[in-house]
């Protein structure tokens, strides 16, 4: 293990927001995907959700407010793009898929030595593809966040070129979100995943087309999370999730690994970690309880549960628990994205709040008590619940 006083500095830059992750590289190993909670259901027998569907008990949830049939229909026809279309994720492709998703051209390679021309241009194109927002990073050999193998249990290598990373969010409609634990919130998760799969599936043809590899991942491949950090595109919150500036936690994270070479984006810091550490409204509005209180991170899981990788200091989320409740729920929950105060959309408000969260820290404590003063007001409501018929009701989603 590394000595007591380099963890304690690690430990204090992380929580100062200086660096995007703090990592025990002594323990800190690459994780395999087989051991995340969703792959688990299928194989693992000790799990206490194993072989449970989210959705079994859909037919006695059906009629209840906010789990309507047509609401169950659309929840699973959000998903269809991303269970469906296997070229989003095929990566290692025979001359046959090469034939059908790759036109047939006779340029040359695109080479270009200007990186800051190649960054503009990949984040051109991710936003056409659908992103609401972009980063780009280089991927680093001492900080393994490529899983070991994949769901089957088959080892995972990408290519020896490939060292970069592009990282798009793709946005969830703040509305739906709202509803949540009802299925209006879990239409706009599978609706964020379909259009992560078009996404990646859009941008790997479009630097293989350039003449470049390229691997296509939404939450397989490697932990999306720290790279999106990384990338610069926010800071992991007290329950694991990327907290974006401008779109806070209603995002959904997906990347492509690639050769094109590019100028690379850096870490931010707008206060986040700071502010978590007081907030734990995501905790206190757990349905399962399955987000820490504890003030400060730490380096392993206070939970019995394979699915955490002990040696990167955050706060660890047990995820058994909360997989157990999705199966109670007989759907997703995004109640820890509805309650966080960075969830909101853009507003001058809201702006002048992160403004003062991000420069001084001393005050977050008020801007805490204002957010829940907030939630009082049923005009606002903020991190309250949504009646899930204002969704079928309104004429608004993602913002348009």
């Amino acid at each position: 293990m590394a000595s007591q006083e380099s963890l304690k500095d690690l430990e204090n830059k992380f929580k100062k927001g200086k660096i995007p992750y703090a990592l025990d590289t002594e323990i800190y190993e690459r994780f395999s995907e087989r051991n995340t909670i969703f792959a688990r259901v299928g194989w693992d027998n000790s799990f206490s959700g194993y072989q449970r569907r989210i959705n079994e008990k859909e037919s006695v949830k059906v009629g209840m407010k906010g789990y309507s049939r047509e609401g169950y229909a659309a929840s699973s026809a959000a998903w269809t793009v991303y269970d469906e279309f296997r070229g989003a994720f095929s990566w290692k492709m025979d001359e046959k898929e090469k034939s059908i998703t790759q036109y047939s051209s006779k340029l040359t390679r695109f080479d270009s030595t200007n990186l800051k021309k190649n960054a503009k241009i990949v984040k051109r194109i991710a936003k056409v593809f659908g992103a609401c927002d972009v980063g780009l990073t280089k991927l680093d050999p001492e900080i393994p966040f490529i899983y070991t193998h994949n769901r089957q249990n088959e080892p995972l290598t990408l290519p020896e070129e490939v060292k970069y990373a592009i990282v798009m969010l793709i946005e969830m409609d703040y509305h739906a979100l709202k509803t949540s634990p009802a299925l209006p919130s879990s239409i706009t998760t599978g609706n964020g995943y379909s259009r992560m799969a078009f996404a990646i599936a859009c941008m790997a043809n479009f630097l293989r087309n350039l003449g470049y590899k390229a691997v296509p991942a939404g939450n397989d491949t490697g932990i999306s999370v720290p790279l999106a950090a990384k990338a610069g595109l926010g800071q992991v919150g007290r329950n694991g999730m990327l907290i974006n500036p401008k779109y806070g936690q209603s995002v959904r994270i997906c990347k492509v690994y690639t050769d094109f070479p590019f100028e690379i984006d850096y870490p931010i810091n707008f206060g986040v970690i700071q502010f978590c550490r007081i907030c734990k409204k995501c905790a206190q509005y757990c349905p399962s309880q399955s987000i820490p209180y504890d003030e400060d991170p730490s380096w392993k899981s206070q939970w019995k549960t394979i699915s955490n990788n002990p040696g990167a200091y955050k706060w660890y989320v047990d995820v058994d628990s909360c997989y157990n409740y999705w199966v109670k729920n007989s759907t997703d929950c995004s109640n820890c994205i509805r309650v966080c105060p960075f969830t909101k959309p853009p507003g001058f408000g809201h702006d002048i709040a992160r403004f003062f969260i991000k420069r001084f820290p001393i005050l977050d404590p008020l801007w805490l008590r204002i957010d829940n003063i907030m939630s009082l007001f049923p005009w606002w409501r903020y991190g309250k619940k949504d009646d899930p018929e204002r969704f079928w009701k309104g004429k608004k989603y993602i913002g348009k």
